[in-house]
């Protein structure tokens, strides 16, 4: 069972307007969250991220998905194909996510966009649609 952290559209990227039903962010999308229910019988979490025309080729590593600084996965192109839906899983140990949250209830999710070697403007422009976690974690948007 998913537990739903976010179900909004954003737009990642340089060129502002092409994805039209996304709100565009820029290189790097950063949302608080608080920290809800964590399962005390969990060894780990996964965290899903579901996207929209992510492509990353060649020497691209993937677009970087960190808890408070702490990369925990990247969004790379597996297929290498245009277009399309692709949900991204993470695995997150019990001590990694610990050491992440240090502690606090509030924390931030980042996904930075990977420029590789090519620089502004030939950037890749996609969309992250969802973000979720198994069942074994459940946080709330915003720290209030």
């Amino acid at each position: 069972m998913a537990i739903l952290w976010a179900s909004t559209s954003y737009h990642l990227g340089d060129h502002p307007g092409i994805f039209q039903d996304a709100c565009y962010v820029g290189h790097v999308l950063r949302l608080p969250f608080r920290k809800a229910w964590i399962d005390p019988e969990a060894s780990g979490v996964v965290l899903r991220v579901h996207t929209r025309d992510v492509e990353t080729w060649a020497d691209r590593l993937g677009h970087k998905v960190s808890i408070n600084q702490r990369e925990v996965g990247r969004l790379k192109d597996a297929s290498d194909a245009l277009g399309g839906t692709e949900v991204f899983a993470f695995s997150v140990t019990r001590p990694e996510l610990d050491d992440a949250l240090a502690g606090d209830d509030h924390f931030t999710l980042s996904i930075e966009l990977d420029l590789g070697t090519t620089g502004p403007r030939l950037s890749d422009d996609f969309v992250v649609t969802r973000i979720e976690s198994d069942g074994t974690f459940a946080a709330a948007l915003g720290w209030t």
